[in-house]
């Protein structure tokens, strides 16, 4: 047996960084992995370390879940990039750094898991059903993205090179399976600290795995699979409403106010704690990523300016469906429509965001699309002494005008926002949501659509309803229950996190929709030389060199 420092290397050094106690590890570099692990302190590390995967695979590079459909587009960070496949398909190949990433970290993920369970003998059942629940969750990221992949589900000291892919079906019978075994053995919610898995994490992404295989016959997906998913999201939902607003105010804090993540409404998150971050670039990314370029560092300036890297930039539709409803309040929560500072280009971002902001100098203001200058006008009229001389960038009518290369060229989408990160990429600490209650209720209408028919489910309309009532948007009819619409209401309120290109390959509208993106304008550029479209993510190839004939490509590459 390896002694436990070498065992360690590559496998458990990300736990180091474990954000709350009980992700803190405390390794012994003198003792062997088994006499390690089997000690409870040891277990548990070996569980925190399974856990701290979640931020290896969702704290960076957000282009995997966003980029190329139908809302988000390159930003200026990327424009003249090489690794712009992810936008556009048609540069996308098996040699994509940012998917060859997400491919080896789940495996990583993967390999911690099967530790955990093979170290498991004497410890907690429910540190087990955890263990379980999570090597599931990390499979059912790999078979939305690349299909059929290989199960590995053994403990392995060696490494092995020729496990063969499976088919979709058996990893999502895999997936299903294995979520429903460890929901008996976790605990209830409410009883955990946040960001542990419990039944109500199982229960709403038993949802989701069943919702996405009922939509593929060839994945064994049958219209029974939107019976339980609805089953599973009704356990999930516990007849709990919305009563937090999206964003709220600094003296009412709602879902996305900062400072605010461990909020009732969030079902699971990935952790971050400034207190154990190794540094202050230890941090994740997704509060830079989608913004226009805001001049440069201007941290010492009033209340402070983020660091954008502008690598994704919404797009015109996404502008037109958060501002079609006037009344819905999802625009102005979702995007900063006022820049505060001294000058036009001296930011003070974060003033927003304070009770007793340095200056309430608007320097740059974004209406919504349409606005006119007569309501331009009746706005710099409400608070003239800030306003008069802010720079107005009019979006147009169908927000084209809007650029994406010019610094303030358009609006920082702020739900993400992080005031208290230090200036630069990877800072910030606000927790990522991975599930939220607004996403349980959407998810349990989309298969009410499927089992009651478009345009006919009653129990569609008024679980969509929930979510609108909420945005004070307009309630829809029965009629608009359809899964067009509730594709259009996921983008409102779920806009960046992480869903989208996985909404759009589960509902077979990814070369229907992501063409609407000026950086795919047409299917036609989602093919492959095979004449294929590019509906799956590329094995990379260098899973495929290591595998030799065990591993097959995707088609389109």
């Amino acid at each position: 047996m390896k002694k436990i420092i070498i065992f360690l290397v590559g496998i458990l050094s990300l736990s180091l960084v474990s954000c709350a106690d009980f992700l803190t590890e405390n390794n012994k570099s003198n003792t062997t992995a088994a006499d390690y692990y089997s000690t409870d302190a040891g277990y548990e590390s070996l569980v925190n370390a399974c856990y701290s995967n979640l931020r290896t695979i969702f704290g960076g590079n957000c282009e995997i879940f966003e980029a190329g459909t139908d809302l988000f587009q390159i930003g200026k960070s990327n424009l003249s990039s090489t690794n712009n496949g992810l936008g556009n398909y048609k540069n996308l190949t098996a040699a994509d750094g940012v998917v060859l990433s997400f491919y080896t970290n789940l495996y990583s993920a993967i390999k911690r898991c099967n530790d955990a369970i093979y170290y498991n003998t004497g410890h907690s059942a429910t540190r087990l059903a955890e263990v379980r629940f999570l090597r599931a969750f990390y499979y059912f990221q790999l078979v939305q993205q690349f299909g059929g992949v290989a199960l590995v589900t053994d403990y392995l000291n060696k490494p092995i090179t020729d496990y063969p892919r499976n088919t979709t079906k058996e990893v999502y019978s895999f997936i299903i399976s294995e979520m429903e075994a460890a929901l008996t053995n976790l605990s209830a919610a409410g009883s955990t600290p946040d960001g542990r898995v419990n039944k109500r994490v199982a229960n709403h992404y038993l949802a989701l795995a069943y919702l996405t295989r009922g939509w593929d016959s060839t994945a064994g997906g049958t219209s029974d699979d939107f019976t339980k998913a609805i089953s599973y999201a009704t356990t999930a939902i516990n007849n709990q409403g919305l009563t937090l607003a999206y964003e709220g105010t600094v003296s009412s804090q709602g879902v996305f106010w900062p400072g605010n993540e461990k909020n009732a409404e969030v079902i699971f998150s990935v952790q971050y704690s400034s207190a154990s971050l190794a540094s202050t670039t230890s941090g994740n990314a997704q509060s830079n990523y989608f913004g226009a370029y805001l001049g440069g560092s201007d941290a010492s300036v009033l209340d402070g300016c983020p660091s954008i890297n502008t690598s994704l930039q919404p797009t015109a539709r996404l502008y037109m469906l958060l501002s079609a409803d006037p009344t819905d309040t999802r625009f102005a929560d979702t995007f900063m429509q006022t820049v505060y500072g001294k000058t036009a280009t001296q930011c003070s971002f974060y003033s927003f965001f304070k009770a007793s902001p340095q200056t309430k100098n608007v320097t740059h203001y974004y209406p919504k699309p349409g606005a006119t200058t007569t309501d331009v006008a009746a706005w710099v009229a409400l608070d003239p002494t800030n306003r008069s001389s802010t720079i107005v960038h009019y979006p147009g009518a169908n927000a084209i005008s809007w650029p994406s290369v010019l610094d303030y060229g358009y609006p920082c989408i702020k739900k993400f926002t992080d005031p208290s990160a230090a200036f630069g990429q990877n800072t910030s600490t606000r927790d990522l949501f991975l599930a939220r209650l607004a996403e349980t209720y959407l998810i349990r209408a989309e298969a009410e659509i499927k089992l009651d028919g478009e345009g006919t489910s009653t129990r569609a309309m008024n679980d969509i309803n929930v979510v609108r009532n909420r945005a004070k948007a307009t309630p829809i009819t029965v009629s608009e229950a359809t899964i067009s619409y509730l594709l259009d209401e996921r983008a409102r309120e779920l806009a960046g996190e992480y869903h989208r290109w996985n909404d759009l390959k589960r509902t077979g509208t990814l070369t229907t929709l992501a063409p609407l993106n000026p950086d795919v304008s047409s299917a036609v550029n989602m093919t492959g030389n095979d004449g294929s479209y590019k509906i799956l993510r590329p094995i990379p190839q260098s899973a495929i060199a290591l595998n030799g004939t065990s591993i097959t490509q995707n088609p389109g590459y």
